[in-house]
């Protein structure tokens, strides 16, 4: 019985792998240099502060925007609430009405048929 990792030894493509060493070995290059922290000049690092400051400048009137919004929409449902309060006192009115109507229809029946 064969053990596992040299099953997976077999499988590997190494001829495919060793064939584009060379590439993989320059993307890894690349890849290195890119990621070390570079000198850069000063007037890169201006240009880096002044886009920072112009991101943070934008973001602040976003958060201003945003704010402004919420406040309009928390007056809009304080006035839903307070509509809706005063429909919810209506239906209770037109309740009581509707059923001091029923109370007096059904009081009207009963003495027209009652003998008398």
């Amino acid at each position: 019985m064969a053990i596992p990792w040299l099953l997976a030894l077999r499988t590997i493509p190494w001829g495919t792998i060793l064939a584009n060493a060379p590439s993989l070995a320059r993307s890894a290059d690349a890849l290195l240099s890119k990621s070390k922290t570079r000198d850069r000049p000063d007037a890169a690092l201006r240009l880096d502060v002044q886009a920072l400051s112009d991101r943070i400048a934008a973001l602040e009137q976003r958060d201003r925007d945003t704010a402004e919004l919420l406040t309009r929409m928390t007056g809009q449902i304080d006035a839903l609430t307070v509509a809706g309060e005063v429909l919810q006192a209506r239906a209770q009115w037109l309740l009581v009405i509707a059923v001091s109507a029923c109370i007096v229809s059904v009081v009207a029946c009963v003495l027209t048929l009652a003998p008398g």
